[in-house]
């Protein structure tokens, strides 16, 4: 008499798993892995947010926040007047980080602050004149000391103050993207796509 048999062994169903594990550990890390592109873009957006972070800081606290751009390290920090009579002195502590608002995502000695992504670093890449009309050849980083100083109203100090944040992937030059700052305290996000900047 033959025995017809119907379904699967454990053994088989078990191999055919592994093989699709292994099959999965291959191409899925290829498949998650992000664009310089898309890495500049996110570098550049979080910098919009912690900015807005520590203006939002200054106007709920009733004191000056200061944030500082380190373009030789790829790094920035915020720092807050913590001085009693709330005379808006900064003198760029770490108790001052501490109460900044910015939250550690990086050390330069010591001092917690924002450290840029892995291959995203201030900079213009290929991209030519920039939003409001800024001109990357010089400096990425472009406000008065490499500072953006908000008062106890979250404006920018001293009043009228803009300024543009570049940022690139090291691996891509066209992979750019700018925060700008306008006197307001508003920051806007822009990418360089096509030789044009949109937002």
């Amino acid at each position: 008499m033959a025995l017809n048999r119907h379904g699967f062994t454990v053994i088989e169903i078990i191999i055919v798993m592994l093989m699709l594990g292994v099959v999965a550990a291959i191409t899925l890390p290829a498949s998650f892995k992000s664009s310089p592109t898309l890495q500049v873009d996110r570098a550049a957006r979080q910098m919009a947010r912690d900015l807005d972070l520590v203006r939002m800081q200054a106007i709920a606290s009733k004191r000056t926040v200061r944030v500082k751009f380190d373009g030789a390290n790829d790094f920035y920090t915020a720092f807050m007047d913590i001085t009693a009579n709330r005379n808006g002195t900064i003198t760029e502590t770490s108790d001052e980080v501490r109460r900044s608002g910015i939250v550690a995502r990086g050390a330069l000695g010591g001092m917690p602050g924002a450290k840029l992504p892995k291959k995203v670093q201030f900079g213009c890449g290929n991209a030519g004149s920039g939003p409001l009309s800024y001109s990357c050849a010089g400096d990425p980083i472009f406000i008065t000391d490499d500072k953006a100083n908000f008062d106890t109203r979250g404006m920018l100090m001293p009043l009228g103050t803009t300024g543009v944040v570049y940022l690139v992937h090291e691996d891509d030059p066209e992979a750019v993207a700018a925060i700008t700052l306008s006197g307001g305290g508003a920051f806007r996000y822009w990418r360089y796509r096509d030789g044009q900047w949109v937002h």
